[in-house]
């Protein structure tokens, strides 16, 4: 019974210890990024999107045309992009 028990415990915990991995993995945005969408479009990112550096963060972007619109936008249109990413 001591064995039954120990071995359902080990099995919970290492669920629970899982579920934690996964969830950080999803929030995780790829190579450093600020954020794991376009702060543009709100599309996912990957390794290969384009980044531009600002207020010494990486922003990614889901293509060059996004890019080129963050690149137009002031300070405060930059600054105001990213709140609206952290929000959601």
């Amino acid at each position: 019974m001591k064995k039954l028990h120990f071995t359902s415990l080990a099995f919970l915990t290492a669920l629970l210890l899982g579920g934690c991995a996964q969830h950080d993995a999803k929030k995780a945005a790829p190579g450093g990024l600020v954020a794991n969408t376009c702060v543009m479009s709100g599309e996912a990112l990957d390794a290969s999107s384009p980044t531009a550096d600002f207020n010494g963060s990486k922003v990614g972007f889901c293509c060059d045309k996004c890019l080129a619109k963050w690149n137009k936008l002031d300070d405060a249109g930059k600054k105001a992009k990213l709140a609206e990413v952290a929000k959601k």
